[in-house]
């Protein structure tokens, strides 16, 4: 327990320093960082699916602690593909949410919620892994739609990575509901977490469709894509900070 608890320190001050590097616009000094950061970080990750003595998924796919896994390899990946260097540092700005997760999953519970029976399923480890993704996309797309919004023009393509994440959660809404079927009985139940995926999915939904509508400039688009992370924010934060008191397996 102590061990990756080290790791996942280790890998923030990495963060932390490749934020540094990247004000102090040493880009390719950030860069490394970042990448060294992100190998511990996955470090971490597997093992939390060591947590019980016995491999499980699960510790790995909770969405605090992959969900900024997640960001960080689309920024690495960006920047991997990039050949502008101006480019590739805007690219880079995004460790900034990366580092401000991550610090959140510091300090969150390191152990796992005791996995059930309706849980042991490759729908439940494809919901939660696309629902992750799907919301470091989200959230990406929002920063990079802020940094075009202060620097009045478009750097990032944030509306491509919109788009990716809204396939992403779309498949993990799917999934999502086969799994649902198969544990509980039924695809879908009125209850907070199932309301506010539905709320993530219809906002994005729509801010595919407003693109096309008269009178919508560029900035209304961008305030829109902004405005976005809030309302993923509040819908997932709202289940992370509630499942803290949950009693949990190693931490």
């Amino acid at each position: 327990m102590k061990e990756f608890i080290t790791i996942i320190n280790a890998a923030v001050l990495l963060y932390a320093a490749a934020s540094f590097f990247l004000i102090l616009k040493k880009t390719k000094t950030a860069f490394i960082l970042l990448v060294t950061g992100f190998i511990l970080y996955s470090f971490f990750l597997i093992s939390r699916g060591w947590i019980t003595g016995v491999f499980i998924p699960n510790g790995m796919t909770e969405g605090v602690f992959f969900m900024p896994w997640s960001m960080t390899l689309l920024i690495i990946g960006l920047s991997v593909v990039s050949s502008d260097s101006d480019f590739r540092r805007e690219i880079l700005t995004g460790i900034i949410p990366v580092l401000c997760f991550s610090i959140f999953a510091l300090f969150y519970p390191k152990g796992i919620i005791p996995p059930t029976p309706n849980k042991m399923t490759i729908w439940a480890y494809i919901f939660f892994i696309t629902e992750a993704s799907g919301h470091a996309c989200f959230y990406l797309g929002s920063w990079y739609a802020a940094s075009s919004a202060f620097r009045k023009k478009r750097t990032v393509d944030f509306h491509k990575i919109l788009v990716w994440g809204f396939i992403l959660f779309s498949v993990s809404q799917v999934s999502g509901a086969v799994w649902a079927f198969l544990g509980w009985g039924s695809p879908f139940r009125w209850g907070t977490r199932h309301l506010q995926s539905a709320v993530i999915w219809c906002y994005y939904a729509a801010y595919l469709h407003i693109r096309f509508l008269k009178g919508w400039s560029d900035l209304r688009k961008t305030v829109y894509a902004v405005a976005g992370s809030i309302v993923v924010g509040f819908c997932s934060f709202g289940s992370y900070l509630h499942e803290m008191n949950f009693p949990r397996i190693g931490g």
